[in-house]
């Protein structure tokens, strides 16, 4: 059944809405996208968004959650098989992250500025995913029994976290000073290297 109302135009519309969306917000402060930006970005009619996001911030929302949306079904499965693995985290956030390799910056950024207007909105989102099972897999408690004899648990997290985020919020100058880049396919790889670097460095094998 046709929703009433509904504007005529390309059935693919709100996706290339969203990926719209996702190019201007990372690129721009929320105040500087204007939804007239990213419907021309976007190649479609700018009653659209309305129409299937209400307004600028439900579309800005929309779009963090379905670039989100592959660690969320992660933390969801959390709950519904087995207890998942540090491992398992790093390349759930990898794959999640990898093709939209800003959008962790925008969270950065929105995060360390408590004024942003959209802070609130990418808090709001972050504490939901940690209630859907973040908490358990990055909780010291529950990473204590698999780490080297000697190494904290708490420091050991900061050492995962850091791990898990910093390349993707490092400044590109800063990678280009060291005469690196990274590629959807280098996160992927990186992934695994620091999979890798924790079982040597960090984990204990012996306990799973």
């Amino acid at each position: 059944m046709t929703k009433i109302g509904r504007p005529a135009g390309n059935s693919e519309a709100r996706q290339q809405l969203v990926d719209a969306a996702r190019a201007l917000f990372t690129a721009l402060p929320f105040k500087k996208v204007s939804t007239r930006m990213v419907a021309e970005a976007a190649g479609v009619n700018s009653a659209l968004i309305h129409y299937y996001f209400g307004d600028k911030i439900g579309l800005y929302e929309t779009m963090l959650l379905e670039t989100l949306e592959p660690l969320r079904d992660f933390f969801d499965s959390e709950k519904k098989d087995k207890p998942l693995s540090i491992e398992d985290f790093i390349r759930a956030y990898y794959r999640a992250m990898s093709p939209n390799p800003d959008v962790p910056k925008l969270i950065f950024r929105t995060m360390s500025d408590q004024t942003d207007i959209q802070h609130p909105v990418i808090k709001s989102i972050l504490k939901k995913m940690v209630e859907r099972g973040g908490s358990l897999i990055l909780d010291s408690g529950r990473i204590e029994p698999r780490l080297k004899a000697g190494l904290k648990a708490d420091f050991s997290k900061l050492t995962i976290i850091s791990m898990t985020i910093f390349p993707f919020i490092v400044p590109e100058a800063v990678l280009k000073l060291q005469n690196l880049s990274l590629t959807e396919n280098d996160f992927v790889a990186l992934a695994e290297h620091h999979i890798q670097v924790l079982k040597h460095g960090l984990l204990n094998d012996e306990v799973s």
